[in-house]
């Protein structure tokens, strides 16, 4: 047994300052004490004379652990189920059961060796501790005692029992709360556990146990660490004084900088300022002399009443209207009829007004202007543009 567990724990030790150059460490994390569940269930070996195999039994274990450092810590422990022991003379098996509270100290090999990393997917660790263990149900072995009396020279009904304890194990972290695990451990109980007494001396029963279980970690093991707080609150001080001057220096120069272009941009302003209201004033003279333009070189064409031929004494007047806008490229012409109201009725006088527009626009193409210069509307005697009746038998050329 003791080859056993030298074994075992040779193995976790090794392999744990391997696990501990395969982690990373943060820096902004330090460790934070912290509680846990575990859960373990398998079978136990009560070591005794007859084969392994008949003296394996189930196990079970529920403990609270607290980690108060970051490779050692304390778990308190339920657990039991059953034990076996055998009758030699006739080699048969008896049970009995029993529940054991147990009180561990636990060591973190990987943290142990490798110090705190807290992202470690294997964790390694090696216990011992002490409890007590509480036997009951021992009937089976009681058939036996009126006929093997010496053999069962410790049998019990219902026993007490103080043990001692160790084991190792590893916890496989699934995520930073939870991790599955494999368990080995060693229980020495009192000389009667299994029923019997040594022969010579004090002689402890043992019992093996091998688990598989499950571990809850509850809020995690890590802290913001004050160590790189502290560092990164003097690196901070360190580049604040250095940005306090930077900006004291960056300010007097701002403030030199501004000065010049506040005057620049008050000259800008003035000038521009200046330029707008030349520009303007330009265009007012513009809009005002190309008005004038406009209605210098407006004809009203007038007809005769119900008619929409356009007379000799009004030809001349389309005639100078088209030889201003061949000579001027960037002036059209729009044109609208009339009619007068107190002729016909409304649409015998739309009708005229239609006529009177297309007969003035012809003449304007025929004698030489585009007629995409050449915009129409008419609009019957709905509108009566002056004022004498006669005047509204009209087309009105208005120079754009």
């Amino acid at each position: 047994m003791k080859r056993f567990f030298m074994t075992v724990v040779a193995v976790l030790m090794l392999s744990s300052v391997a696990f501990a150059q395969q982690s990373k460490s943060d820096e902004k994390l330090e460790f934070r004490p912290h509680w846990g569940w575990r859960l373990h269930g398998g079978a136990s070996y009560t070591v005794g004379e007859a084969q392994f195999g008949r003296l394996i039994s189930p196990a079970a274990q529920l403990s609270a652990t607290y980690n108060f450092h970051h490779a050692m810590g304390v778990r308190v422990g339920l657990g039991g189920w059953q034990g076996k022991g055998t009758v030699v003379v006739t080699n048969e098996i008896y049970n009995f059961n029993f529940l054991q509270l147990n009180a561990d100290f636990v060591l973190d090999l990987a943290n142990l060796f490798g110090g705190f990393k807290h992202d470690r997917i294997w964790t390694p660790y090696v216990f011992a501790g002490i409890g007590g263990a509480y036997g009951f149900d021992n009937a089976q072995a009681g058939k036996y005692l009126a006929d093997y009396p010496t053999i069962l020279a410790g049998y019990w009904e219902k026993s007490p029992f103080f043990l001692v304890r160790a084991g190792a194990g590893i916890d496989f972290w699934i995520t930073e709360k939870f991790a599955l695990g494999i368990e080995a451990n060693a229980n020495g109980y009192g000389d009667k556990f299994n029923s019997k007494l040594a022969v010579e001396g004090f002689n402890p029963d043992f019992q093996i146990n091998a688990f598989l279980g499950a571990t809850f970690r509850f809020g995690g093991n890590t802290a913001p660490s004050k160590a790189y707080a502290a560092k990164v609150e003097a690196e901070e001080a360190a580049r604040a004084a250095a940005e306090a001057a930077e900006k004291a220096e960056a300010e007097r120069l701002a403030a030199e900088k501004a000065a010049a272009e506040k005057a620049a941009a008050e000259k800008a302003e003035a000038e521009r300022l200046a330029a707008e209201k030349a520009a303007a004033e330009a265009a007012a003279r513009a809009a005002a002399e190309r008005a004038r333009i406009c209605a210098e070189n407006s004809q009203d064409i007038f007809f005769t009443i119900g008619s929409s031929t356009i007379r000799k004494s009004e030809e001349g007047k389309l005639v100078k209207l088209v030889e201003f806008l061949l000579a001027n490229p960037d002036y059209s012409v729009e044109i609208a009829g009339y009619a007068d109201k107190l002729t016909g009725n409304a649409k015998v006088n739309m009708n005229v007004s239609k006529y009177r527009v297309e007969s003035v626009q012809k003449k304007l193409i025929k004698l030489g202007l585009p007629a995409d210069r050449i915009s129409s509307n008419y609009f019957g005697d709905t509108e009566q543009p002056f004022a004498e009746n006669d005047m509204n038998r009209a087309i009105i050329c208005t120079v754009k």
